[in-house]
């Protein structure tokens, strides 16, 4: 959408409209094949594994088949301030056009150790795949187009840390879509952008056939512990555009995440966007910068709308003024109606009654959490736990008012639709005011409607009940366009970001968020629907209110808190220690442990560090158990050598270590109080220890160095290393999980660690020659 096109022009076009249009060339089965091939045939694709290396092969095949000039960056990517080096492999693959600079399209093809990762990021990559494909097939093409398909991302980004190094990309890249996924499903959202260059929206808003997502995404986004590649490559200054499917993200990071589960709409929807998009920036100076941020949103699923900061400050004026005007008008008419007295008796009643309906909503969750044996009821079938809050706050607000006709009349509220509008938008203005300060993205949210019902109602006689009527259901339509969809996604989305995280989730969370959008949805309904006479046979719906809450509430309590497609999450730890027992760890967010046949016993609540001063902390979560079994035997990579080497300044300290299997994660550990001059690898102070790792080693060999001023070489023989492996000796299946853990309502993500301790059989340190 261009700036100068009003927001209200694009609005009712969204209603009158089914605006459709042309669908590019993407075929949805080519994708398809994709994801089948990288997370059915090959499946789990974890960082220096062989099936990430074979997922690698045939990506490169796919695209030299297309046409593209490819190349593999071999590095080893790293980030000094989380102290993690990674070996990884980027692919880099270039069609080239009219023009040296380049459009990228960008994902990841590692997948998480504990998933198959067919949404993530199978999908990005099937997409991108295929749009590639047609992209290149496209003639005359001004811009050259790059594929960049990174490794190591679940690692931790380094597959992006080591692409901003090089080059090719860091001078060519002038642009670039991310596609990313934290569900199975739609919708595929815009949620994020940067840095700055709100020009990068228009080919979104006016050429994405199915565009989805809103400006709102990255205040939530930026907020939850996450991050994508988008985090690492907006380093360079090249504007992009950040996609990520949301929807059904039961699965993310889990055995479920598997091709069957994956949308067919859309990788279809998501890929005849890109396609669009990239077309669209052929008639774009896509070298051309700004910083201005961008506010954008879509108007279902259909049309799309963005603007500039110059545009969102007008927007924001004009409805903070006219929301101000309209408020004067409809306030007026409602004193002349029954006095001042009357209209704030009947604010104070409708504060009362939002609080009795919200503490309702948030009483009805703690009640169904109360009456299970679980903290998470509604996990696996969270619609009707948000039915029932929304039943059971209709009929806790309709019985305060019907409770308020036994009140003397001198103290009853005044019913008309112009008065719903007098109490309603001040608080409209607050939070317009309030989004403006702490969510500058989200304003719109607030803004658009305020505009509206500002100029409707700065508009329409205040006298006129049909009037204020149809101008309410006018704002109604604009404000649910913005809040109804969106709300319920966040709502379902909310359940599994919550389901992964490692605490109980608040009762009052889901009630938060549907106070929020109801305090936009329920004025403009109540302003189409009110009355100034009392209902004839109000008895009925009292009687309707009570009937639906008793059916589904019952139908809340029956629904299965876990289910195999909608999982309870649990983490499971080994822990060697050099010499003695090992330990294990199991934590999840429900009270019990419920493990299978052939379990260790002696599990107990673990509340506090670990015991005997070892090197890792517990594992998070508000429900951890622990034991201790037999050890589990050699760690799965050998110290090929500790030497001390005097210095002129102080001592050298040389670590060899050997794996003897793929995969896995070597964290060289200081002793406490002593940090190295000079490492060869980067290194992090935590916990009082400095610490550097390293992930995925070179199957021949890794040499660890570090030098060292005034330490004492006796100390320096306190230096551990630590050895994780993503799965467990003796385990079974392609995450080698043990055979006592529950698969039928449970996912499962594990490791086994190993302490080592290789200055015991130190080299002696001998004093240089003179």
């Amino acid at each position: 959408m261009r700036e100068r096109t009003p927001i209200a022009v694009l609005v009712l076009l969204a209603a009158i409209a089914g605006c459709t249009r042309p669908s590019a060339l993407f075929n949805e089965r080519n994708a398809r094949a994709h994801v089948n091939m990288l997370a059915g045939t090959i499946g789990n694709r974890t960082v220096g594994t062989p099936d990430n290396a074979r997922a690698r092969d045939y990506i490169i095949d796919q695209l030299r088949l297309f046409g593209f000039d490819v190349r593999v960056q071999e590095a080893d990517a790293r980030r000094p301030e989380i102290g993690r080096t990674a070996r990884v492999s980027n692919i880099i693959a270039v069609r080239r056009g009219a023009r040296d600079e380049a459009v990228g399209l960008l994902a990841h093809y590692d997948s998480s150790p504990d998933a198959p990762g067919a949404a993530d990021d199978a999908f990005g990559v099937a997409v991108a795949l295929e749009a590639a494909r047609v992209l290149g097939a496209e003639a005359n093409r001004s811009w050259s187009l790059m594929v960049l398909l990174t490794d190591g991302e679940e690692a931790g980004l380094m597959g992006a840390a080591a692409l901003v190094g090089d080059r090719e990309v860091s001078r060519r890249l002038q642009t670039y879509l991310n596609l990313e996924a934290v569900g199975s499903s739609r919708p595929v959202w815009l949620f994020e952008t940067g840095p700055g260059n709100a020009w990068l929206l228009r080919p979104w808003a006016q050429g994405a056939p199915h565009p989805s997502g809103g400006s709102f995404g990255l205040e939530i986004y930026k907020r939850l512990p996450n991050d994508t590649d988008f985090s690492i490559i907006k380093r360079l200054g090249v504007p992009g555009l950040n996609f990520g499917a949301v929807g059904d993200s039961y699965a993310y990071h889990t055995a479920r995440d598997t091709p069957e589960r994956f949308s067919d709409a859309a990788l279809r929807e998501t890929g005849e966007n890109v396609v669009a998009i990239v077309d669209r920036l052929e008639q774009v100076d896509i070298t051309r910068r700004s910083t201005a941020e961008p506010t954008y949103f879509d108007i279902g699923g259909r049309m799309a709308a963005s603007y500039g900061p110059i545009v969102s400050v007008l927007i924001t004026g004009a409805a903070l003024l006219l929301g101000a005007i309209g408020w004067l008008r409809v306030s007026r008419e409602a004193i002349r109606m029954g006095g001042v007295w009357r209209l704030l008796l009947t604010f104070v009643w409708t504060i009362l009654g939002a609080a009795l309906v919200v503490a309702a909503m948030v009483g009805v969750t703690w009640a169904l959490r109360s009456v299970r044996e679980v903290y998470h009821p509604w996990y696996a079938r969270p619609d009707r736990l948000f039915l029932l809050m929304a039943i059971v706050g209709s009929a806790v607000g309709w019985s305060a008012a019907r409770l308020g006709q036994w009140l003397p009349g001198w103290v009853h509220g005044l019913r008309h639709p112009v008065v719903t509008w007098s109490v309603a938008l001040p608080l409209w203005i607050l939070l317009a005011g309030g989004a403006l300060w702490f969510a500058p993205g989200a304003v719109y949210l607030w803004t658009v409607p305020l505009l509206a019902a500002g100029l409707l109602l700065a508009i329409v006689p205040p006298a006129s009940g049909v009037g204020i009527r149809l101008a309410s259901l006018l704002i109604l339509a604009v404000s649910a366009s913005l809040w109804l969809v969106d709300t319920l996604d966040l709502l379902r989305f909310g359940v599994a970001v919550f389901g992964r995280l490692p605490i109980v989730t608040p009762v009052f969370a889901y009630a938060a968020l549907m106070a929020l959008a109801g305090v936009m949805i329920v004025p403009p309904l109540v302003g189409v629907i009110s009355r100034r006479r009392p209902l004839v046979r109000p008895s009925l719906m009292t009687a309707g209110l009570l009937l639906a809450a008793s059916v589904v509430a019952a139908l809340a309590y029956v629904a299965p808190a876990y289910t195999f497609d909608e999982p309870m999450r649990r983490r499971v730890r080994a822990l060697q220690p050099a010499r003695g027992e090992a330990i294990w760890e199991v934590a999840g967010v429900e009270p019990g442990l419920d493990l299978g046949e052939g379990a260790p016993g002696g599990w107990m609540p673990a509340s506090g560090p670990l015991p005997g001063n070892l090197p890792w902390t517990r594992l998070p979560g508000p429900f951890v158990f622990r034991t201790r079994t037999p050890p589990l035997g050699p760690p799965p990579a050998a110290v090929g050598s500790f030497i001390l080497r005097p210095l002129a300044a102080g001592t050298e300290v040389e670590v060899s270590v050997v794996p003897g299997e793929p995969g896995l994660i070597v964290t060289f550990l200081m002793p406490r109080g002593v940090t190295p001059a000079r490492a060869s690898l980067p290194g992090v102070e935590r916990g009082g220890r400095w610490r550097a790792t390293y992930i995925a080693l070179p199957p021949q060999n890794l040499v660890f160095r570090a030098s060292f001023g005034d330490t004492d070489p006796a100390a320096l023989r306190g230096i551990e290393v630590l050895v994780t492996s993503r799965g467990f000796p003796g385990g079974a299946g392609w995450q080698r999980l043990p055979a006592w853990l529950p698969q039928e309502r449970m996912v499962w993500s594990g490791s086994a660690a190993w302490q080592v301790l290789p200055g015991e059989d130190a080299i002696v340190p001998v004093p240089p020659l003179r």
